[in-house]
């Protein structure tokens, strides 16, 4: 059934932010419930105060809708919302849309009649070096100022429209909206002593600019690569910023509210004229139950995942906030060790499934408006799925995914070659310092990748995906071996050239089985390392083969961390473009893992 959406009654080009009003008036103190959604986003306020934001990230083949509720007193008020609508060009990557428009249902009858404004005044620009993110915006001193109020001139009728778009229910409970302060203040700068994502609100009062830029941490020279987005970040403890601002011109007095939130551990607020301000933070991200655990590796991990986690996954907080598969695989596993709350594994699971291609292939990141192909990432899929279908059996989202699963294995079958597995697109494995692009070297087929699909036939069949996968992993198995295994190194090659050795090979022989005979070439050979993301793979191989000393030695790369002036895991080991990111997070679930077995001699984890 179609719903009825309402829209600007005049043709505005993106991007721009419009706020719709409904004044109201009631004739007692009452609560009123209602339920929304916008495209793209909407934030709602009563009376001039920050209410709810929403609906939660979704896909356009799954929308949803947020419920909201408030109790208020007789008379007059104003709900208001303002609907970001910046369009495929400025809006963030992972911020999807089907068309500009913002739902209301309220079954009170108070809230029904609705007019809208345009922002004016705000000019936006490109975000750097955080790309993937919403526009910055510059604000001049024709803005209302009055219009979240729903104050000022200008207001006009809303004209409707049918959208046949499905509106689900929230998967999810609210994201975290809780206040908090900077640690210090020296000259412009306000520091967090923790990474946090930060919904931000400001009162400027004055004459004169006001410049606004969010950093993870300051660099200690000026020097700076625009492409890679990396500088020198020593102990980050610098005093190089970088990046473009959000500016507002002040002439009198301004409240500001961000549209979106921002990451990092520095804000930097530089005035000019007479202009004062008053600033106020609110933490958000989803709600874990706290961190408790002394040791300062895992509040680090924890640190991160928590960053790294809203309504969706997220690679990283501070650029792209784009949900990859190969990162939400080790932040689920995170999720599951830390509580009992699955539902955003679940969700991830489900939004994933949905970027499906005709041919049965899955996008390597979704949601998210650009089109990237990791043929790695599908595998890995196939095991978040089992992942998941280990903690919770055959529920109603496995039953759900499973025509999903059924169709990219028939992907991944269709493109065996002579008994091995070659696919089209990135070939990305991992960002090894060795490689380019992340793609390991020889031609395709390479056995990282074959292995990968030996551990997903195994785990598929003991799901009963379908009859015959356990018989096709032997035989991949055995094909993998005579073609790849090379007796005199002990180790197997990358390449069928037998040319290009690295760790990632004989972990993943060593995981699909413990007594695949390449550890003596393992401990013997200084190997092309896993990076921080698939070291994950080469601890596991560790803790199922009991190769203590090795795991350790991985370990003490995530210790050194510690001693960088970090309270988050980066993206690499050195060198980082992000010091935040998702995939190093998975430290943790090692740590929790080690723990349970280390405590448990009758149980083997």
């Amino acid at each position: 059934m179609s719903l009825l959406w309402m829209q600007p009654d005049e043709d505005t080009a993106s991007p721009y932010i419009v706020v719709y009003r409904c004044v109201f008036s009631l004739p007692e103190e009452m609560e009123l419930a209602f339920r929304f959604s916008a495209d793209e986003r909407a934030q709602l306020f009563l009376d001039g105060k920050r209410l709810i934001d929403g609906p939660e990230r979704g896909t356009p083949e799954r929308w949803y809708y947020q419920n909201g509720l408030f109790h208020t007193g007789r008379g007059r008020h104003v709900l208001t919302a303002r609907v970001i609508c910046f369009g495929r060009k400025y809006r963030a990557y992972a911020q999807m849309s089907i068309k500009h428009g913002f739902y209301f249902e309220d079954v009170s009858g108070y809230l029904n009649h609705w007019e809208y404004q345009i922002e004016k005044g705000c000019y936006y620009e490109y975000p750097f070096p955080d790309w993937g993110t919403f526009p910055r915006v510059n604000v001049d001193v024709t803005y209302n100022r009055e219009i979240l109020s729903g104050g000022g001139d200008g207001w006009k009728q809303v004209s409707y429209f049918e959208d046949e778009r499905i509106l689900h229910a929230p998967d999810l409970p609210l994201m975290l909206y809780e206040p908090v302060v900077p640690d210090h203040k020296k000259g412009d700068i306000l520091f967090f002593q923790h990474y946090l994502c930060v919904w931000a609100d400001y009162r400027f009062t004055g004459h004169g600019r006001i410049k606004i830029r969010w950093l993870e941490a300051p660099y200690t020279t000026s020097e700076y690569d625009p492409i890679a987005l990396k500088g020198i970040k020593g102990k980050r403890n610098g005093t190089h910023f970088v990046g473009n601002c959000d500016i507002f011109d002040i002439d009198g007095e301004l409240i500001w509210y961000d549209y979106w939130w921002r990451a990092g551990h520095y804000v930097e607020i530089m005035t000019e004229g007479d202009v004062q301000y008053e600033a106020h933070f609110h933490r958000t991200g989803y709600p874990y139950p706290p961190c408790r655990n002394n040791s300062k590796l895992y509040e680090m991990a924890f640190e991160t995942l928590q960053a790294c986690s809203f309504e969706t996954y997220m690679d990283c907080p501070y650029y792209e906030q784009l949900m990859y598969i190969g990162d939400s695989r080790l932040e689920a596993l995170c999720t599951y060790e830390i509580t009992d709350d699955h539902r955003l594994p679940a969700k991830a699971l489900r939004l994933l499934s949905l970027s499906q291609q005709v041919d049965g292939s899955l996008f390597s990141q979704y949601p998210s408006k650009s089109k990237q192909i990791i043929p790695s990432f599908m595998l890995i899929y196939l095991l978040m799925f089992y992942d998941y279908y280990e903690r919770h059996g055959r529920d109603q989202l496995i039953l759900e995914l499973q025509p999903c699963v059924n169709r990219l294995l028939d992907y991944l079958l269709s493109h065996m070659e002579n008994g091995l597995l070659s696919l089209p697109g990135w070939n990305f494995i991992d960002w090894c310092k060795e490689w380019t692009q992340g793609t390991p070297p020889g031609d395709s087929p390479n056995s990282i990748m074959n292995w990968l699909f030996v551990q997903v036939l195994e785990k598929m069949a003991e799901l009963n995906v379908r009859p015959g996968l356990l018989e096709y992993a032997g035989k991949l198995r055995q094909e993998i071996h005579s073609r790849y295994y090379n007796p005199s190194k002990g180790l197997y090659a990358i390449d069928l050239n037998q040319k290009y050795y690295s760790e990632h090979s004989q972990v993943l022989a060593l995981l699909v089985d413990p007594y695949a005979p390449v550890i003596d070439g393992l401990k013997k050979y200084k190997l092309p390392e896993c990076s921080i993301y698939f070291s994950f793979y080469y601890l596991e191989a560790c803790r199922r083969c009991g190769l203590d000393e090795l795991a350790e030695k991985r370990v003490s790369k995530w210790k050194a961390l510690q001693n960088e002036g970090l309270t988050t895991l980066p993206e690499e080991f050195q060198n980082p473009r992000s010091d935040c990111h998702a995939w190093s997070s998975h430290v943790l679930y090692h740590l929790i893992r080690t723990h349970k077995l280390n405590c448990s001699s009758n149980t083997v984890v």
